[in-house]
């Protein structure tokens, strides 16, 4: 760049002066410049001058410029790269706190142990009158109904105590449930079902990112998947 934009007038130079070599000179015809360097060959061509014939020195100015602007540039990439790294081990920590936790991501599945309860979540777009859970097993069947009443918009969770419409009690496994939400008039509400599960582990080294382990073989999920944290 430097070569062709000015090129230092060797004639104009007193003999016996010597220019700065670049410090980032290599063996053979391949020379780069500093921005360092290129400011001293400046200087010195500008101290030789003839005063009554003095130079243009834009070019040597618009020169200068160009180099800021690299140097500019590069200690940029250098800012952006140490804050993502910073964002990703961030990211990480906060990944890393999930375990032993419960998180709603998207789907209808019920994660019952054979004792206690399975908990479970949907989002209502506006405020039922009604509101029943129906629990099904792995053919499809329905074997158990939670009712919950009236709900408002929003957020809502529920669980399951494992208990079967006909008195017994459920198995322990993996079940779905359906919800079947009314307003005033009996019109059916919108209701997007969230599974509630609890987290086992979390990788680190993800492709898109840190992703989270559920626990019991359910899979994994990325951060940005799941919904809410319990």
């Amino acid at each position: 760049m430097i070569g062709s934009a000015m090129p230092v007038n060797v004639t104009q130079l007193p003999t016996g002066t010597q220019l700065p070599s670049a410090s980032g000179s290599t063996s053979g015809s391949n020379t780069t410049l500093t921005q360092n360097d290129f400011f001293h060959l400046m200087t010195t061509q500008l101290e030789s001058q003839d005063p009554l014939n003095p130079m243009n020195s834009d070019q040597y100015a618009a020169e200068l410029a160009q180099f800021s602007t690299a140097n500019g540039v590069q200690q940029l990439q250098g800012t952006v790269s140490s804050i993502g790294q910073q964002i990703s081990s961030a990211t990480g920590l906060q990944a890393s706190s999930l375990v032993g936790h419960d998180v709603a991501v998207s789907g209808n599945l019920l994660a019952y142990a054979g004792s206690g309860t399975a908990p479970g979540a949907f989002n209502l777009s506006s405020a039922a009158s009604n509101v029943t859970v129906t629990v099904k097993d792995a053919s499809g069947a329905q074997i158990a109904t939670v009712n919950l009443g009236p709900l408002g918009a929003g957020m809502q969770n529920f669980t399951w105590n494992g208990s079967e419409t006909g008195g017994g009690t459920a198995a322990a496994g993996a079940y779905t449930f359906q919800v079947n939400a009314l307003d005033t008039k009996g019109n059916a509400i919108t209701a997007t079902p969230f599974a509630v599960l609890p987290v086992a582990g979390v990788t680190l080294s993800g492709q898109n990112g840190p992703t989270v382990t559920l626990a019991g073989g359910l899979g994994s999920v990325t951060l940005n998947q799941i919904y809410e944290i319990y």
